[in-house]
């Protein structure tokens, strides 16, 4: 398996994924749904779905518990989620060291992307609340795609949009779906994440790269 260093090396463009990636936002969402699906007596393993867009997520849990997607069911699910979610943006904060490893990076001359499953109104919150918004020079939200991760098509247009060669890209990602994309769009990843790279580590490797 590669090094950090070496994933880190000539590498132009990054491409970061958000939440559980660069904001701590898994917690926020678990309970999100959580609470948009507890008054149809349906529990969430946040696990399955994690990386998902929220309109896949809601037809995988509803598929799991053997109900009908219906339209209208799916429609206010979506909406439910959304809201508890948004409700608790205000607060989230970044996964540490990600701000600083964003900086390090601009400053070393990498281009910089961001491509996550969220809507983009709650990408825009988000990014606020971290400290991170304009920090990209292309945001790839739900919204700019047909089909959302573990699909490629997200970090396809990302590579399209920048110009930059999936062998010159390099992926940060912390779910299953996410990592499943770039693998999908033949673009190298490092995980992030408890038993996985850290942010810390990620930034002196950077610095050993760039010195």
């Amino acid at each position: 398996m590669a090094t950090p260093e070496a994933l880190l090396a000539r590498r132009r463009l990054f491409i970061f994924d958000l939440d559980g990636t660069l904001a701590d936002t898994s917690p926020i969402h678990a309970a999100a749904f959580s609470a948009a699906f507890a008054p149809h007596g349906i529990a969430v393993d946040y696990a399955t779905i994690e990386g998902f867009a929220t309109d896949a997520a809601v037809r995988t849990l509803l598929a799991g518990a053997g109900r009908p997607a219906e339209a209208a069911t799916v429609a206010a699910l979506v909406a439910a989620k959304r809201a508890a979610a948004r409700n608790g943006l205000a607060a989230v904060r970044e996964v540490a060291g990600a701000g600083a490893f964003v900086a390090h990076a601009a400053a070393a001359g990498h281009r910089l992307a961001l491509c996550t499953s969220g809507a983009r109104e709650t990408v825009e919150r988000t990014l606020a609340s971290i400290g991170l918004a304009d920090r990209f020079e292309c945001v790839i939200t739900a919204d700019d795609v047909t089909r959302a991760k573990p699909a490629p098509d997200g970090f396809l247009a990302a590579l399209a949009r920048t110009g930059v060669a999936a062998r010159d890209a390099l992926v940060f990602e912390d779910s299953a779906a996410g990592l499943a994309a770039a693998q999908a769009a033949g673009i190298d990843a490092i995980r992030i994440g408890a038993g996985h790279a850290g942010w810390g580590q990620l930034s002196a490797a950077l610095a050993g790269v760039a010195a």
